[in-house]
């Protein structure tokens, strides 16, 4: 049996294990060491089966903890302006939130000029993370006018961002501009998702227009396997 045969043959009966239950989303693989003993093959073909399952989207890999079956991907509208959590209860997930950190800060070059500050103009910037159903997915980003955001630092920033723009500011009318692309993550970033550097993940950047100028750029990096875009249809006149 050639190589090649041998790591599909490994990641069929992986990918048998899963989809029979036998393996549960959110259950942990065996190691490579496992694999190799349990299926008779090399260490070489085991991880090869293991990065073949990855790249489907049915495992995924924690840094200095192991591999680990999939669950569903989380459905995301980023169009919508209601919060995370809303859309999570509604698909019966759980999802938590981290705030890693928040504070008044220089505005980096592509910031400020979004945002229509000067180079040495500062912002206020608050960084989270969040999770579904117990994973690392989501590494959030979002900076904000300090002119229009008084005493956002003193906030709860653990609940949804969007509510309190519009809630506790008053910016109820606003338009969303949105980038979506594909991007590594960085050393900084794989590392609070704690996955490796360099993997794939979307950027999406969405900038808050109210009468005509930015008061918010948010940039969001969700792991690319965690996530299923879905951009709901729009009623129109005429």
């Amino acid at each position: 049996m050639n190589s090649l045969t041998t790591y599909h043959s490994v990641a069929a009966r992986l990918q048998s294990s899963i989809h029979s239950g036998e393996l549960a989303s959110g259950s942990k693989l065996p190691s490579e060491r496992g694999i190799c003993e349990q299926l008779g093959v090399s260490r070489v073909n085991a991880r090869d089966a293991l990065h073949f399952l990855e790249a489907q989207g049915l495992i995924y890999r924690l840094n200095r903890i192991g591999w680990f079956v999939s669950p569903a991907p989380f459905i995301y509208d980023p169009t919508q302006t209601h919060s995370l959590r809303d859309e999570a209860r509604a698909q019966n997930r759980q999802l938590e939130t981290e705030l890693i950190s928040a504070n008044r800060t220089a505005a980096p070059a592509v910031i400020a000029r979004k945002l229509e500050l000067s180079a040495t103009a500062a912002v206020l910037n608050v960084v989270r993370r969040r999770s579904v159903d117990g994973r690392w997915v989501l590494l959030e980003s979002c900076y904000y006018r300090e002119e229009d955001f008084p005493d956002l630092l003193s906030k709860d920033l653990t609940g949804s961002l969007n509510a309190l723009v519009r809630d506790a500011y008053g910016f109820k009318k606003r338009r969303q501009d949105i980038g979506i692309s594909s991007k590594p993550l960085n050393q900084t970033q794989a590392q609070q998702l704690q996955v490796r550097e360099g993997s794939p993940a979307l950027k999406l950047s969405r900038d808050l227009i109210v009468d005509g100028r930015c008061i918010v750029a948010e940039t969001e990096h969700w792991l690319h396997d965690a996530i299923e875009m879905s951009i709901r249809g729009r009623t129109t006149a005429g």
